[in-house]
């Protein structure tokens, strides 16, 4: 990308096509202005999930769009700060991010309250947050902590979150987003721990920890339910 020539995003056409992502609540048809899409606010508790996919709360258990950005609001005006990465995301960057949620939840057809639950889970909304580098070297930056996509670039800040949030939610040139995972795996607690950690394990407990983040698959779930800011009461919480 060159500064001298601007952001040059390309807008990807990555959509989900597995059946079954649609009908176990990874990927959805409803127009993303739908935001009242679940239960309401939830409950801001923890729960420790583990096990294989089926021991996970069922979609129809999910908070809707609109309550869990509403719940997580201060999470995205402040985290910069909590985070000691700089100045605080301003309210157009803020605005910036949830439009580009909804702008890549409505292109690729994965459910927005995923993309909104991934987003809180990898950097807390924070773009600042610098890249992880995985243990095969691969180095995961921006929003998402994507595979090898692009970082926040201050003199484009509303293109490059739209390209943060593409790069999760659609994949890179490099690796795999959120589609490809709820294409392969076709449920969306699978699709979380792949994104986690680019496997499911031979046990089929999505909370084990062998190269990857043990809460991470649990964390999601209970983000998807309500949770904001309640003690976790995952076993092995790494983060």
């Amino acid at each position: 990308m060159s500064r001298k020539r601007g952001f040059n995003y390309v807008p990807s056409t990555a959509q989900v096509n597995n059946t079954a992502a649609f009908s176990s609540g990874g990927a959805t048809r409803k127009n993303v202005n739908n935001t009242d899409d679940g239960i309401g606010a939830g409950t801001d508790t923890y729960t420790y999930y583990h096990g294989d996919a089926s021991k996970f709360p069922n979609q129809t258990q999910w908070v809707s769009f609109a309550d869990m950005w509403t719940a997580n609001l201060d999470t995205f005006k402040y985290s910069c700060g909590w985070l000691k990465r700089g100045d605080d995301n301003t309210p157009e960057m803020i605005q910036d991010i949830y439009n580009a949620i909804q702008d890549r939840a409505n292109a690729s057809l994965v459910d927005h309250r995923i993309i909104l639950a991934t987003i809180i889970q990898e950097t807390n909304g924070c773009p600042l947050v610098p890249h992880t580098t995985s243990s095969g070297g691969t180095r995961n930056p921006g929003l998402m902590q994507s595979h090898d996509g692009h970082a926040y670039d201050a003199k484009h800040s509303r293109l490059s979150i739209l390209q943060m949030v593409q790069d999760g939610t659609q994949g890179t040139t490099k690796g795999w987003g959120l589609v490809d995972n709820l294409n392969t795996y076709g449920n969306p607690y699978k699709a979380m721990r792949g994104y986690n950690s680019g496997y499911i394990p031979d046990s089929g407990d999505l909370s084990e920890k062998a190269g990857a983040t043990a809460c991470y698959v649990s964390d999601m779930a209970n983000r998807l339910t309500g949770w904001v800011r309640a003690k976790t009461e995952c076993p092995d919480d790494m983060h």
